[in-house]
């Protein structure tokens, strides 16, 4: 739990104890800490025997700097200053000083590595005052790291912790005292969005003594599949993590094997933005036939795969000595996940040897666990317990105490909590759980599974579940928890993602207080009720409950946004309110597929409604077209297989390119001589930076386009289309055909094309 040492009584609503936006933390609250210090000088905060601590640090007032930002040390010290500084000038419109500040020397507590302080005025870089610094020791004895803390008053504010992310953590914590808000990455999408940033010319800081800790190791997020993850996604991604007080980034070594999703393909970005932050890389997956693939190593697979086989000497070792040299050769990380192909059960001839999946497992794990130990000691081993391996390993195997165990429930229920004996789907998990943790004496986390690919971008919020989870969880003493994100569809998961990561911190958060909290401060005041019933009718688990259930609710929950922007005019809330309303015209054409007769001409113009919303709205942060999406869209005979690496890299570049187009429909039925057929070509702006798009179209034999080429302008939301008319002549060939849209800008960057399928009668 977030453990803090004092109180803080610094606003008008009271003692608050916990970050975020509600029920407690500086979120809310620390509105009115702008208002107070407009007013005159705030009430202090008090420390542990309630005294006032001091008059307020004058930092901005009568459009001057009247304070220095000073900093010291490694880690992200330095970055944190700059930090501070920018957003203080965007409250104040003043820029403050910033400067260096002397080595304290001996006078750094233990495990302190940088600090950042406000001193008083703008003169020169003075020491920090090595009575501060003590203090701020006393408050961080016994801490673990990441525990940070705030102590100041009317002429010092230090800003410092345990580790190299503490003090900006601490830079962050404070900014949200002045009432900014860090809702979500800064992703086109959101069109600025993204925070809350208040505005005033008068800034003062109450006294202050604040010391948080955080409530688990691993406070992680994970790219898994990255069909939208690009290498100008991951700065504003990691810039959110750092600032909800995240610490592990995990990018898998090669998803599935394909390369398109590849560490490689974003390390230079992700190291550079990771080690700004002081963030923890992770890499690896699902796969050790990524190091050891089955085509370069046939020797390896006698058994038959999928698996390598684990009781050869020879192929352990291989396998060990490919990753050692994959890791050596990348230095920034700092955590390696050994896990198993994504299959349902390892071969025969292994579970001979062993007994379970589980047990072989191990033997992988703890061999690289203690090659690393001995040839690269500051990397760690992951592995997953997951499918086949959910289970612990019996005694006879048991796994290295060094190693983390992620849980990754992946059949698991969210209509209640894992540990629910309510819900009898996950009773089989819950204990799996608990036999982990009576077994594994290292350290052991949870993969959890808050925004699923399978669910096709639905609105899905189970907020009361993951508290829930939360709760029972931490009384298992687990230690940390991660989920996975797609940039396409975060404003769809926005609060499941500032939850997730705030029980991260501080799993005793009242989960529907800091809702409450959120609403307000995302919504206002007026439109929060509605929103309410909005996130309470978008509660259900899709894999549980069927098309006539979800489609009255989505129905509904439709109906709370448009009452919600009736509430408001804010342009904040407005464009997100516009985003989710998209999100559920989707999520409503999803459900007419699931409610329409097999083979029916209804089910045939659902699914080509569900195709054209998609595409139209996969660049706004509300959806993702991915293999489950193509899937829906295509039915059972037209789907592709889950590793088709054509659609995954073309969907991955897609994301990766300023701008894009598709056909609508994909599908034409053309009749040999017979009356043209309309089709809209579409271009997307991606990077909602505008754009000119030329378009061309190319057809086979005896198919005309008209007009077979032009010229669409996008900007942000705002598509263009062009209606051409498809004619087969009397001679063309019958059968199956393309037709190529191709797109370009105009400095003639080629764009992804798209196909669209063609059937000839």
């Amino acid at each position: 739990m977030n453990d803090s040492t004092h109180s803080d009584g610094s606003t008008a609503s009271g003692a608050m104890r916990r970050r975020g936006f509600l029920a407690g933390a500086a979120g809310l609250a620390g509105a009115a800490l702008l208002s107070a210090a407009a007013a005159g000088p705030a009430a202090a905060d008090t420390g542990a025997s309630g005294a006032a601590s001091g008059d307020p640090l004058r930092v901005v007032s009568g459009g001057r700097a009247r304070a220095t930002v000073l900093w010291w040390g490694a880690g992200s010290a330095e970055f944190a200053a700059t930090e501070l500084r920018d957003y203080l000038r965007r409250i104040t419109g003043v820029r403050l000083p910033l400067r260096a500040a002397p080595d304290p020397g001996s006078s750094v507590p233990e495990g302190v590595t940088g600090l950042v302080a406000l001193r008083a005025g703008t003169g020169g870089a003075g020491p920090v005052a090595a009575g501060r610094l003590a203090d701020a020791g006393r408050e961080l004895d016994g801490a673990p790291e990441d525990s940070f803390t705030l102590l100041g008053d009317d002429t010092l504010l230090l800003l410092t912790g345990r580790g190299d992310r503490a003090p900006l953590y601490a830079v962050y914590a404070l900014l949200e005292r002045t009432g900014v808000r860090f809702f979500a990455p800064g992703f086109p999408a959101y069109e600025g969005h993204h925070e809350r940033i208040p505005d005033t010319r008068l800034l003062e800081l109450p006294a202050v003594r604040l010391t948080e800790r955080p409530g688990s190791d691993l406070r992680r997020q994970y790219a898994e599949e990255g069909f939208s993850h690009t290498a100008a996604s991951l700065p504003p991604l990691l810039d959110w993590m750092a600032k909800n007080r995240l610490n592990t980034f995990v990018y898998p070594t090669d998803y599935l094997g394909l390369g398109v999703t590849t560490y490689d393909g974003v390390r230079d970005v992700l190291a550079r933005e990771a080690a700004k932050r002081s963030i923890r890389v992770e890499t690896g997956g699902h796969g050790y036939d990524s190091f050891l693939p089955r085509a370069d190593y046939p020797q390896f697979y006698e058994s038959g795969g999928p698996v390598f086989d684990i009781y050869n000497p020879e192929a352990l070792d291989a396998y060990v000595a490919e990753v050692v040299a994959f890791l050596r050769e990348r230095p920034e990380i700092t955590l390696f996940d050994c896990w198993p192909p994504d299959v349902g059960a390892f071969q025969k001839p292994v579970l001979d040897r062993y007994g379970t999946a589980s047990n072989a497992e191990s033997v992988v794990v703890n061999e690289l666990a203690r090659v690393l130990r001995e040839e690269l000691p500051g990397v760690r081993v992951e592995r997953i317990a997951y499918a086949s391996t959910v289970q612990p390993p019996g005694p006879q195997y048991p796994c290295d105490p060094e190693v983390v165990v992620d849980f990754a429930p992946y059949g698991r229920n969210y209509d209640g909590h894992l540990g629910d004996p309510a819900v009898g789907a996950n009773t089989g998990l819950a204990n799996a759980l608990r036999a982990w943790r009576s077994t594994h004496r290292g350290p052991l986390a949870m993969y959890e599974y808050y925004r699923r690919y399978r669910w096709r971008s639905l609105p899905v919020h189970p907020l009361t579940t993951i508290a829930g989870d939360a709760v029972f969880e931490s009384g298992l003493g687990l230690n940390g928890i991660g989920m996975y994100s797609e940039p396409a569809d975060w404003i769809t998961y926005e609060p499941v993602q500032s939850l997730v990561a705030a029980l991260a911190w501080d799993s005793s958060l009242d989960a529907a207080g800091y809702l409450d909290g959120y609403l307000e401060a995302r919504f206002g005041a007026a439109a929060a009720t509605a929103m309410g019933r909005y996130y309470q009718l978008t509660a259900l688990d899709p894999d549980t409950h069927g098309p006539g259930v979800l489609t009255t609710n989505y129905g509904q929950a439709r109906a709370a946004l448009q009452e919600a922007a009736g509430r408001t005019r804010d342009p904040a809330p407005r464009t997100l309110l516009d985003r989710l309303t998209r999100n559920l015209d989707i999520a409503l054409a999803d459900m007419r597929i699931g409610l329409a007769p097999a083979g029916s001409a209804e089910l045939d113009a659902a699914r080509r409604e569900y195709r054209a919303l998609v595409h139209r709205n996969r660049f706004n942060g509300v959806c993702l077209p991915n293999m489950q999406a193509w899937g829906r869209w295509n039915g059972p005979d037209g789907q592709s297989p889950y590793d088709d690496a054509r659609i995954r890299q073309d969907v991955v570049d897609t994301y990766a390119s300023p701008a894009a187009g598709f056909g609508d429909p994909g599908f034409l039925v053309l009749s040999r001589g017979g009356e043209p057929v309309p089709l809209d070509v579409e271009a997307q702006d991606v990077d909602f930076a505008g754009h000119t798009v030329h378009w061309t179209a190319t057809a086979p034999d005896g198919v005309t386009l008209e007009p077979p080429g032009g010229t669409l302008r996008v900007r942000g939301t705002r598509g263009a289309t062009a209606r051409v008319a498809v004619r087969a002549a009397a001679d063309a060939a019958a059968g199956a055909h393309r037709i190529t849209l191709e797109f370009r800008l105009a400095d003639g960057t080629r764009l992804v094309p798209s196909p669209v399928e063609a059937e000839i009668r």
